[in-house]
């Protein structure tokens, strides 16, 4: 064979090999790529952090690790516009990388009340001031409740913005499904995330109850909708609670920020008009209070709301038969009563509370335990009117005889002493007292309320006292301490 020929067949042979190297490596490359998004488009759970500055607690972590949540959606701040100038309102510190599988996701909400916040001056200030939250970010995300006439201009300032980062996505009304502006934003965004909570603004109830957070009936229709979306979603859900004060016609005064259970459950100026329904508990004011540090004037209205635990299983299943990636929750919850159920009960929904009393260390110290992972949650009334019962939950000691001497509430609300307990039930001082009631009004999964300082008489000891607990979902039988 002439050499030339020999030389030809030996490059059609390294061909022929990198061809198929080629190929093996591009089958590779895209089974790969294939691979991840299926795990990244597995329908998963996330979260939003709003308004926070500390960073995650390692208790916050192990459980988010445990339920598998990838992302946090983190509020970096708040951009108000004035005039042509984007500037902060306020700001919020980003946790850094770290050891571990989250991913955190800068959030920046916009606020405007001009009438061309994206005019190319003003476009170009909101940049400036952008492109220092998306430095070394690989998403972006925005929060901007914007309105239909300013859709197309927020659709081409995001494309701008998209510039910035390799991926954006941004929050979206509930509504923006049964309109043509999913498909103005087709081309300017990666992801949306309609926030499926407030779907209209609280209208005067005149006494009737404000509307739930969650209704599943509307939600299931909404999702439906949804499913038809062409750019990829996660469902927006609420987790976390809401207290509005009503003036006596029923026009809305605002939210109340700071407050919490027992600042409800125990306070007598405010009476329960009805039974909880759906999450929606309402009071009215007696006299002149306070929640906290909000004065409520007397015959002013308070709803508190908070999502229905029922209702949010129907809602979830729901949502993993639609086109969704996953549900995003608001918000991460924390220690404060705002945020609603538990990071806990949020992955167990199905499981119910398993409440024991019991005494521990040397010297012995009692505490009552939510040993299951489901809320006790806030009971802020009955179905029946139940005198002093009605609110709130009784952990209740009983003796044969008057033997303690002293006891303080430590972890709970307040605590009673009473003789006669099944009769007359008349208050005394703790000494002279053969039953103590310990109130308490929530206890959220795996944590504990503990009796302060109590003390008994020199020859009395623990295994003399039964407890029950009232109107709790075991509502217990008489039982010894463990």
């Amino acid at each position: 064979m002439p050499p030339l020929r020999v030389a030809m067949n030996k490059v059609r042979v390294i061909t022929t090999k990198s061809k198929f190297r080629r190929g093996f490596y591009e089958a590779t490359i895209a089974a790969a790529v294939t691979l991840l998004w299926s795990s990244a488009s597995a329908f998963d759970t996330a979260f939003w952090v709003w308004q926070r500055s500390e960073p995650l607690s390692e208790t916050e972590r192990a459980e988010l690790s445990a339920q598998g949540v990838r992302t946090i959606y983190w509020q970096t701040g708040e951009l108000e516009n004035v005039g042509e100038t984007w500037r902060w309102k306020a700001r919020f510190a980003l946790p850094g990388a770290s050891a571990g599988n989250l991913r955190f996701v800068p959030v920046v909400r916009l606020e405007s009340r001009e009438r061309s916040p994206f005019s190319q001056t003003s476009l170009e200030s909101m940049l400036g001031v952008l492109s220092a939250v998306t430095k070394g970010a690989d998403e972006l995300q925005l929060d901007y409740d914007a309105p239909d006439r300013l859709v197309e201009e927020y659709a081409a300032a995001l494309k701008k913005i998209h510039a910035l980062v390799p991926r954006l996505s941004i929050t979206a009304l509930p509504g923006w499904s049964r309109n043509p502006v999913l498909r103005v934003l087709e081309s300017s965004v990666d992801e949306l995330l309609p926030m499926l909570y407030d779907f209209e603004p609280d209208p005067t109830v005149e006494g009737a109850a404000p509307l739930p957070l969650l209704v599943p009936e509307k939600l299931e229709i909404s999702l439906t909708e949804w499913s038809q979306c062409q750019i990829a979603w996660r469902a927006g859900l609420p987790s976390f609670a809401r207290v509005t004060l009503f003036d006596p016609s029923g026009k809305s005064r605002g939210h109340i920020r700071d407050w919490s259970w027992d600042d409800l459950c125990f306070n007598k100026s405010l009476a329960t008009l009805r039974p909880t329904a759906l999450g929606v508990t309402v009071f009215q004011a007696r006299a002149s209070t306070r929640v906290t540090n909000t004065p409520v004037k007397a015959d002013q209205l308070l709803a508190v709301r908070w999502p229905d635990r029922a209702g949010l299983i129907r809602v979830i299943d729901q949502a993993k038969k639609t086109s969704a990636r996953g549900l995003v929750f608001f918000r991460l919850p924390d220690s404060s009563a705002p945020s609603g159920w538990s990071l806990r009960q949020l992955e167990h929904l199905e499981a119910t509370p398993h409440l024991v009393f019991r005494k521990t260390g040397t010297p012995p110290q009692l505490e009552l335990v939510n040993e299951s992972d489901a809320d006790l949650e806030p009971r802020l009334s009955s179905a029946n009117s139940n005198g002093d019962l009605d609110r709130g939950y009784a952990l209740e000691l009983d003796a044969p005889a008057a033997i303690f001497r002293d006891a303080q509430e430590g972890d709970f609300w307040r605590v009673l002493g009473h003789v006669d307990p099944e009769g007359a039930r008349r208050a005394v001082a703790v000494p002279l007292a053969t039953r103590l009631t310990f109130w308490f009004s929530h206890l959220r999964a795996r944590q504990s309320l503990r009796i302060g300082l109590i003390q008994l008489a020199r020859s009395a000891n623990f295994d003399q006292i039964r407890y029950r607990i009232r109107n709790a979902p075991e509502d217990s039988e008489w039982k010894k301490i463990e």
